[in-house]
This record gives C-alpha cells, sequence and structure tokens, in this order.
C-alpha cells in the first residue's frame, strides 16, 4: 500500500509540472487560451492540458503533435453532453466546414474561431454542460 501511495505521489508530481510546463510557454505564446483554461472549470478540477491534447507536444519544435480535441475526446468525460451536442444543428456545421476542400486553405485563426465561437454559444445556452 505504501508503494502504491509513492508511485501516485511520483505520478502527480509529474503531471503537475507538466501542466506548469505548458502554462509557462503559452502564457507568452497563446495567453488568451491559459486565461481561458484558468477561468475554466476544468482548471478549478485539475483537468490538466494532457488529458485533453494528450502529452506528445511538449516544445515548439514539435508542435504539430498536439492533438486538438474532437467531440469525442470530450465525450470521455462528457458522455451525455457530446450525445446530445451531436444531435444538434452546430454539430452538422462543424461536420460541414470540415468536409470543404479547402478548409486547410483558411487561416488557422478563424477556422480555430469559429469552434471557439461553437464553444462560447453553447456554453452561453446552457452553462451545466461545459
Amino acid at each position: 500500500m505504501k508503494q502504491a501511495f509513492i508511485l501516485f505521489l511520483i505520478i502527480a508530481s509529474f503531471t503537475t509540472v507538466h501542466a506548469v510546463d505548458c502554462i509557462s510557454c503559452h502564457q507568452t505564446e497563446t495567453p488568451g487560451i491559459v486565461r481561458d483554461w484558468q477561468l475554466s472549470k476544468h482548471s478549478k478540477n485539475e483537468v490538466e492540458c494532457s488529458v485533453c491534447h494528450g502529452e506528445l507536444h511538449t516544445s515548439a519544435a514539435d508542435v504539430n503533435m498536439v492533438m486538438i480535441p474532437l467531440p469525442e475526446t470530450c465525450a470521455d468525460c462528457h458522455e451525455q453532453q457530446v450525445t446530445q451536442f451531436k444531435k444538434g444543428k452546430h454539430a452538422l456545421a462543424w461536420a460541414a466546414m470540415y468536409a470543404m476542400p479547402t478548409i486547410h486553405w483558411q487561416p488557422m485563426e478563424l477556422i480555430e474561431g469559429i469552434k471557439a465561437a461553437a464553444a462560447v454559444i453553447r456554453s452561453a445556452s446552457n452553462p451545466g454542460l461545459i
């Protein structure tokens, strides 16, 4: 039992350090994203970056390894909310947007902004979902 507790402490300290590393870099690179996370329920419940974005991205050199969360990612913890979202018109619009063959030509800020706007609409219309 004592060994399991020590192992837990080692793992917990690693994830805390990892989150601090994310925040220290992203505070400079994408401060708005850090601010949004700090205000979120995820932050208050200690859901760290790697839970949704994976652990492969650790520096500017491997930014292409970051996992962009999809509804399926959210469903790991929020199955009921994702099921509800997938039945709505915003999910259809999101799928239609990604089905466009030229979507990758659009500026990332525009595309990410569309997803962010969808999240804001969902949270504003039903704050209990997020």
